[in-house]
């Protein structure tokens, strides 16, 4: 007797325990739970956090931010126009949205030397207005580029094979 309620006890806490991993796994990560209470605490402001999609995204008083690390692309929603930095490798992409704009920013390693000089070329070839071009060296390794064209605005700063690219765009 005292076996069998042994037996219906492991059973059961088994099924209880089984229950309640698979329930867990519906929910939000412990680590985004901590992380968005963290930024709530600091911020003072209510924030969404989710990291299921390999993406972290963040949404707070109707501003949004999203970065994404993991198979890392160029992205597919940046403005018509802006010509793809196809040098070297994209390494990180940040999305932010707020009531009167959107931004785009491309973090890219491996990049080759005179991509300043090829991309400033690439941008006034789309009809963009260079503001400032400054290289760094006569191989053209580093430097940065402030361009615009209407509502859009463009930066891209690199040095010793990195390059950050930075695109806004104002919303009307």
């Amino acid at each position: 007797m005292q076996r069998k309620s042994f037996f219906r006890t492991a059973v059961i806490s088994v099924a209880v325990f089984s229950l309640a991993g698979s329930l867990s796994s519906c929910q939000k990560k412990i680590e985004d739970e901590i992380l968005e209470k963290s930024i709530e605490q600091s911020t003072g402001n209510d924030v969404e956090l989710n990291t299921a999609t390999g993406k972290m995204s963040i949404e707070s008083d109707g501003k949004k931010i999203e970065v994404q690390s993991e198979h890392a692309s160029w992205p597919a929603d940046m403005p018509a126009g802006i010509p793809k930095f196809s040098y070297g490798t994209v390494k990180a992409v940040t999305r932010t949205e707020t009531s009167g704009a959107r931004g785009w920013t491309v973090a890219c390693e491996n990049i080759p030397e005179n991509s300043i000089r090829e991309y400033d070329a690439e941008l006034k070839k789309r009809g963009f207005e260079t503001v400032l071009t400054l290289v760094t060296s006569d191989r053209g390794a580093g430097g940065s580029i402030n361009a615009t064209k209407g509502a859009v605005s463009v930066f891209l700063m690199a040095d010793q094979g990195t390059a950050t690219l930075a695109v806004s765009e104002e919303i009307k």
